[in-house]
Formats: C-alpha cells, structure tokens, sequence
C-alpha cells in the first residue's frame, strides 16, 4: 500500500484497464488552437501535481529496457522489464514480483551513476546512493543525468533501507568505465544484485517526439491530482495554483486565522500558528482528506459558512433605460452617503486602529476591534461600489456622481431613512442592518434589490444598452459584495452584544483645540483629493493608466489615518470639502491646488511636537508629493 505522498500511485497500471488509441502522441506539430504549454517541450517541468505533466513518468524509461516508478516513499521499484533487450542481460518480469503482500515486489534501484554536468569527466561522475532517499528524492538525481554512459545497481529491497552502491568492489563508477556488467542469483533463483549499464535512454523518436513506443497516451499525465486530494493537500500556503483557501475565519469573523484544513474541526476553534513547521501536524494528512473531504466548508468572502442556500424566485418588473439612469445617479448618491455614514461610525468605536500582538481574542478591546475592523471593511466596499456606478453612469454617457450626498439625501425609500452621521448605537447599527439585507430577505426594498431589478432589466433589454455585457458586470460586482456586508454587520452585532453603548463608544464632545482644527482642514483637503482624483481616473478610462486611481487610494489612506487620530483626541470627522472649495471637483487644476494645500498643511503639522504625528505627516508628505508629480505631468 502506498504511503499517502504527493502523487502517490500503484504501478503497473492492472490489467483489463482501457487505454486511449489516439494519434496525439505522435503529434510532430502545433495542434492549432493549442497553446505552447500544451507540448512537453514548453511544460513547467516540475514532478508535483497540478501542472502539465509528472515529470517522474517522463523519466521512468531513463535506462533503456527497464521501467521504474519514482512515486514511493521508499524508494524506487522496477516495475517492467523488455525482456530480450541486450541491456537487461538475462533479467525478466518474472523477477519483479507481483507487488503483493505474498509477493511483494522483488527489484529496487539501489544506485545510480553518471555524469550530470558538462565539466564533469568520466572519472569524476557521480555516485547517487538510495539509501535513506525516498523516490521522489532519487529521482531528483536521476533526472540530472546527461547523456552518455550511465550504469545502475538493483536489489531486492527497498532502496531507502538498502546499503546503496557500496556493496560494489572497487565502487559503481569504476565499473561504469571498465563496462562491468552482472546479475548475481542465489540458490532460489531470484535475483540478489545486478550491475548494468548502458546509454541513458532518449525520451524521443526520429521523428522527435516523444516516443509511442515507450510512452502511451495518458502516461505523462496519470499521477497528476489523483486523487484530487493530494494536490489540494500539497498545495501550500499561497501556493499560486491552490484551489483552496489556505486561511479563513468564523462565519462570525470573531476567529481568524484559521488553518483551512486543521484536523480539530471543535467550536471554538483553535487559531492558526504562522510557523509551516508546526501547521502541518495540525492538519488533515492525506488519507484523512480522502476520508472526511465533506467537512471542510464552504470559505465565502474569507468565512466559513455552509448554511447559505439559493434564494426564493420572485417576480422582477423591467424598467426604461431612463429610469435606469435616473436609479444609478441616486445610487451614487446613496452609496456615497453610506460610505460616509460607515466611516463615521467606524471612528465612533473605541478600538485601537491596529490590535497588539499576543492580544486575547476574547478580550473586550479585542472585541471592539474586531467589530471596527468589518465596519471599516465595509465602508471600504462601498467606495469601491461609488465608483463602479460611477463607471456604469459613463457607460450609459451620463456626467459623473462624485459630489458629496445633499444633507437631505433619502437613503431608503421605503422607511424615509434619511443620510446622518450618527456612532455607532445600537439603533445605527439595526438600521445598517436593514439597508444591507439582501433581496430575498426584504422583497427587493433594500440597496442589493435595488440592483437586481438594474442587472434584470440590463440583461433582459439589450435593445436599450448595447453594452450590456459591461453594464451587467459592473452591477453584478456590486451585488455580490452587498451579499456580505448584511453578514458582516450581523457579525458586528454579535462582537458587540454583550457590552453596553458606554463601553464601546467614544465620546466626541470635545471642542476642536487648535492641533484639532489643522486636522480637520488636513482632512477637509483629502476629502477633495480623494473625490478629484477618482473623477479624473474615470474620466481619462484606459488614458489614465491606473496611477490616478492609486492616488485615490492613499489618499483615502490618508484621510482615514487623519479621522482615526482626530477620533482618539474625542473629535468627530466632518467628511467635507474645503471651504474655499465648492467647485473643487470641477477638473484636475482643482484637484492639484488642494493636494499642493494639503502638503503645505502636513509640513506644517509635522514641525509640531510629537515623533508619532510628525512620522504620519511625512508619510501622507510623500503620498501626495508623488500624485502633484503625477497630476502635473
């Protein structure tokens, strides 16, 4: 029985197996259509699962007239002799075992000589030894070997347990160059040493493709991802090709990080550890994946959740494409509006911006940073949702929505909710919750219903949008991510339940002292920043190259840094533009005057005292020097 290593398989494949008879193998072109990867030539050679082919059949053939599987812990067997080959000298199948318990198999490689680089002489060529290397690890040699003379010792046990090439008088290399050959049997016929030597094989036919003869179709790819559990197993921690999650959290969000595939699967469960050393004990090993694959869950968003399930059917009326147009530009608004609202209730908790290490998860500042930190995130999805529907409005060749939500804003109709900047209550919190609630839980009346009917009416009157296609995606984007953020502020309320308003809630009733005011206006100056240059990013599309929208980034970076600080001194953010700036949107002069403003505001704070808020204000100094260069150019 195999031990549970990546790739592992039995070979030979049983007899009565159905082989496919096609003519790829002998392919001597580019099949159109194909792309380069698809040819052994331009594959990633690599022996591991999950990419083009194994790269241990490839080499299987590498002494001619014998077979080898590199894919036991223990060593390599031969498992196929072409009986009659002048290389195998009187070796047969008969001597390798059925690869049963009764008789189990009988041939291993035990060593291997040979050159495997070019400024090697002949005296000089290598001796690899089996002994303590598994196959995977011999055949790491193996497929070094160059071209040219190449001898092999073989014995009847495993080659990890066996006493490699030294029991070869005068050593294996040696006889190599003096093309000493032999198998030595004992009393009961079978084989207890061999010595041969020959030419290292060409994987390759005159016609120079791999060759039909020693290889069948299907050969250089059987040992990949089979079963699919060793590869989803090996794939390590952000490993490119993993088709897995390699982290996750709660559905709660209340635990992270969690080790995907931790074999304690208790309530509460037992966080991560970041050292690789000590994850792999902790994990399902490979015969337990196979097993019990059905316990590890769905990971939607970064969580653990199994229990969402398709929605109800309802019934969705189509719209004009005015009424699309009229429903994005107050979306805009709205969205904005609850960018801000989020924000504003983000800063009014009073958790730390970034959680101390060793922290206890179930502490109560711990809690409330863990609360902060999906409200933050949320608030984060919906500047990102202000801009896609920003890039739909463009779509459609409407003006931009980037202007700051009127005060009288109605978010939700249906209640006459209207936009506030309110802390986080436990009131703001409920109402948070009802606007997010998805469509199938409140008939379409909350934001994510409000796109649906958008998405079905786009998809469904292609007549009236010719780009469909993108407006549909853009709009379903934005659906998607609403689908959590109810989940997430469901999170918030659990992390919260168990304390009172006064505990976690700041108080911002300070008047602003003087420090205060430069913040405020360093913050007014961002706000502008942000709005300027997420308008000129959509505004030039492709010409902008996306530096502009990176600007837009740091500069909510920026911005959010300032609001945490003015937050901790007790003093609410305002979320307004300049006062000597009602047309500060306008175009890119506009933006480029308020970033130069802000970095004379930053010079000016951070020749204050204080080594911590001289340090941000060079950091925010750089950030908005780089996008004056920009905006210049």
């Amino acid at each position: 029985m195999n031990n549970p290593i990546p790739g592992s398989v039995d070979l030979p494949v049983p007899e009565g197996k159905v082989f496919p008879r096609n003519l790829t193998a002998r392919a001597d072109y580019a099949v159109r259509g194909n792309p380069s990867g698809s040819r052994p030539e331009s594959g990633v050679d690599n022996c591991f699962p999950g990419l083009e082919f194994d790269q241990r059949n490839l080499d299987k053939a590498f002494f001619p007239g014998l077979l080898f599987d590199f894919h036991h812990f223990r060593g390599s067997r031969l498992i196929r002799v072409t009986e009659g080959d002048p290389a195998v000298l009187d070796l047969t199948n008969a001597d390798l075992g059925a690869g049963t318990e009764s008789d189990p198999w009988r041939l291993h490689l035990w060593a291997v000589c040979g050159r495997t680089t070019v400024d090697q002489t002949e005296a000089q060529a290598p001796v690899f030894h089996a002994t303590e290397r598994s196959g995977l690890a011999l055949w790491r040699r193996v497929h070094d070997l160059l071209p040219g003379r190449i001898a092999i010792l073989l014995g009847p046990t495993p080659g990890s347990e066996s006493p490699g090439a030294n029991i070869v008088p005068g050593g294996l290399n040696s006889w190599r160059t003096q093309n000493r050959i032999t198998v030595q049997r004992g009393d009961d016929g079978r084989v207890e040493a061999a010595v041969l030597i020959a030419d290292r094989a060409a994987y390759l036919d005159p016609d120079g493709v791999i060759d039909p003869e020693v290889y069948l179709p299907g050969d250089l790819t059987r040992s990949l991802c089979a079963p699919w559990q060793y590869d989803f197993r090996e794939c390590g921690c952000y490993y490119w090709a993993a088709s897995k999650p390699d982290i996750s959290a709660s559905p709660d969000g209340r635990f992270r990080p969690l080790n995907f595939q931790r074999a304690d699967r208790s309530t509460p469960p037992p966080l991560d550890t970041p050292n690789i050393a000590q994850r792999g004990p902790l994990e399902l090993d490979h015969p337990e994946l196979i097993t019990n694959w059905n316990v590890l869950p769905v990971v939607l968003n970064g969580r653990e959740d199994d229990a969402l399930g398709p929605g109800a059917p309802f019934e969705l009326r189509e719209m004009s494409r005015e009424e699309v147009i009229a429903r994005l530009e107050h979306l805009a608004d709205v969205e904005h509006a609850l960018c801000l609202e989020y924000l504003y209730a983000h800063y009014s908790l009073n958790a730390p911006a970034v959680l101390a290490p060793g922290t206890n998860p179930q502490s109560p500042v711990a809690r409330f940073h863990a609360a902060a930190a999906e409200v933050f995130s949320v608030a984060v999805d919906e500047m990102r949702h202000l801009r896609w529907v920003n890039e739909a409005l463009g779509v459609l060749g409407r003006p931009l929505k980037l202007d700051p939500p009127p005060p009288d804003l109605v978010i939700q109709e249906q209640t006459g909710q209207v936009f506030e900047l309110k802390p986080l209550t436990a009131g703001q919190l409920d109402w948070f919750i009802r606007v997010e609630k998805t469509s199938d839980q409140l008939d379409l009346d909350g934001i994510d219903g409000m796109y649906v009917r958008l998405h079905h009416t786009v998809v469904e009157r292609p007549d009236l949008f010719p780009q469909s296609d993108r407006l549909a995606h853009l709009i379903k984007l934005i659906i998607d991510e609403g689908v959590d953020h109810y989940e997430r502020f469901r999170a918030v309320k659990g992390h919260l339940a168990e304390f009172a308003e006064e505990e976690y809630l700041r108080r911002f009733d300070k008047t602003p002292d003087a420090l205060d005011q430069r913040l405020l206006d360093l913050a007014d100056l961002n706000y502008a920043v942000l709005l300027g240059t997420m308008r000129q990013t959509l505004e030039l599309g492709d010409r902008a190259g996306g530096v502009l929208i990176e600007h837009a980034r740091r500069a909510m970076n920026n911005l959010h840094e300032v609001n945490h600080l003015l937050a901790s001194r007790g003093v609410a953010p305002r979320f307004r533009l300049p006062q000597s700036g009602a047309t500060a949107l306008a175009d890119g002069q506009a933006t480029l005057a308020a970033a130069r403003a802000a970095r004379q505001a930053q010079e000016t704070i951070g020749s204050l005292d204080g080594a911590e808020l001289s340090g941000m204000m060079i950091r925010h100094r750089a950030t908005t020097e780089a996008l004056i260069a920009d905006l210049i150019l």
